[in-house]
């Protein structure tokens, strides 16, 4: 590539074909209601339809190749897209964040891949190259990171953190359970229902439901019920090996190289220094079973993920501890390290929910029976708001805060104090009569939804762990750069 550092190419031509899958369909379902209508003059003008509609987005995929351009620079890479309004895109390479190789079935066939460009700067992909050859992908790649265009080492010559087979992999696909395949058949029945195929309306009218109900009995029911939960079981199994397939976790000079995908085959290095904070996670049933998933937010994670990368979907949590070592985070500490939260937080958390129970209890008896409903699912929403509050705890040791919440799924937070962006106490409406207090320990690249925060400290604790926390984070600044 360095021979042609500054020559500005295109896309493999196989994008053309890509891109024609995509369009001609769109363009294709877009006429279906005036193919329908003609086809009862006869399959003529169908036919006709169809060669002009494939003949146009065939023409508008080979135009939109033909305006896209990249040139690799030295120090930059340089996107020209668009047909009619155009687009310079210019990335320097010491901006980029991440850079992700995908390889989709068709990409596989002709020996391509799609490189997606990631920079601090943007929510979504800044760049993306969507058919290159595969080792121009690589070496793309090594430029941006090592500044060197040289072959890409072999993933076979890396040690090997973690990785899948098929076995675990189909048992991880029996805690995945997924409804997905009902959106589908809904999804049909709405397209047959737009060409009055059939008649949706009609079929969920209260007539018709009554007379299911009188027919269907309890036996069937719960066949009904089964085969949703089997279908569901398998939809999950389905959608877990199509996207862990062939995992594998290596270690590699740039960080941690990951591996999967069954039809896409996707490559991705998770730059061990742009890791902010390692999250442990585990479902209610995977985590009676002793199964956990290791993931890592980072600068420039993939934001369809939810800003993190997963290092190990489906692992014992003595096989994630090398991991963590690897990418220079502390080892979780034991549970009796852990400090729990003030008891007045019972207050704020289950204090509501039990008086409107007695209120509804109180309606039960005096005026109204059903009422009754009301005062039990308060108090199991009683019941589930304590033990939230018994499953949210903090630790320190020298290196990281360690946070942990979560009532379904169980959450646990690593955060190296040399990563953190800013240290905030906060306090609510409620909290601040309670002498309750929120701290917040935010890092780069954090989720909103994602942030580890304690909750419902005891307010001079939350002072005093802030202060602390300070104090840690100078001290890690300082061995860090000692270190450097």
């Amino acid at each position: 590539m360095s021979d042609q550092a500054a020559t500005p190419r295109r896309l493999h031509p196989a994008t053309l074909i890509g891109r024609s899958l995509q369009i001609v369909p769109q363009m294709l379902g877009g006429g279906a209601a005036y193919a329908a209508v003609i086809a009862r003059e006869g399959w003529g003008r169908v036919l006709l339809f169809a060669a002009l509609a494939g003949l146009i987005g065939l023409g508008t995929a080979l135009l939109a190749w033909w305006r896209f351009r990249y040139t690799v620079g030295a120090g930059e890479i340089v996107i020209e897209s668009g047909v009619l309004r155009r687009q310079r895109r210019i990335i320097p390479y010491d901006r980029v964040q991440d850079i992700a190789i995908e390889r989709r079935l068709l990409a596989r066939l002709f020996g391509t891949a799609k490189v997606k460009i990631e920079t601090g700067g943007s929510a979504a992909d800044e760049g993306s190259l969507d058919m290159i050859a595969l080792a121009d992908a690589h070496a793309l790649r090594d430029l941006i990171r090592h500044g060197s265009a040289g072959p890409a080492p072999a993933a076979g010559a890396e040690p090997v953190l973690f990785e899948m087979k098929l076995g675990r992999l189909l048992h991880s696909g029996l805690f995945n359970f997924s409804l997905l395949f009902l959106a589908a058949i809904f999804a049909v029945l709405q397209y047959l229902d737009q060409f009055g195929l059939i008649d949706l309306w009609e079929w969920f009218t209260p007539e018709r439901a009554g007379a299911a109900a009188g027919i269907v009995g309890l036996r069937a029911t719960l066949m009904v019920i089964g085969l949703l939960v089997l279908l569901g079981v398998v939809a999950g199994v389905a959608r877990t090996v199509a996207r862990d397939f062939g995992f594998r976790l290596s270690r590699s000079e740039a960080g941690l190289r990951r591996r999967r995908g069954l039809i896409t085959l996707s490559e991705v290095v998770i730059p061990i220094r742009r890791a902010q904070v390692a999250l442990i996670e585990s479902s209610l049933p995977a985590r009676w079973f002793g199964w956990y998933r290791l993931s890592f937010q980072t600068l420039g994670a993939d934001r369809r993920e939810g800003g993190v990368q997963v290092a190990a979907p489906f692992a014992r949590l003595e096989e994630l501890l090398p991991i963590l070592a690897e990418a220079g985070f502390p080892a979780p500490p034991p549970p009796d390290r852990f400090a729990h939260l003030s008891r007045r937080a019972l207050l704020r958390r289950v204090g509501p929910y039990l008086l409107a129970g007695a209120a509804a209890a109180l309606a039960a008896l005096l005026i109204e029976p059903r009422a009754g409903y009301a005062a039990g699912g308060l108090l199991v929403l009683a019941l589930l708001a304590l033990q939230r509050w018994r499953s949210h705890a903090y630790a320190l040791d020298e290196r990281a805060l360690f946070v942990a919440g979560g009532l379904v799924k169980r959450r646990l937070w690593t955060i190296p104090f040399e990563r953190a962006q800013t240290i905030s106490v906060s306090r609510g409406p409620v909290q601040h009569p309670l002498r309750l207090a929120n701290l917040l320990l935010d890092t780069a690249g954090a989720s909103l939804m994602r942030m580890p925060e304690i909750v419902d400290l005891d307010g001079a604790d939350a002072e005093v762990l802030a202060d602390r926390l300070l104090g840690l984070f100078y001290d890690a600044r300082a061995r860090t750069a000692i270190s450097l």
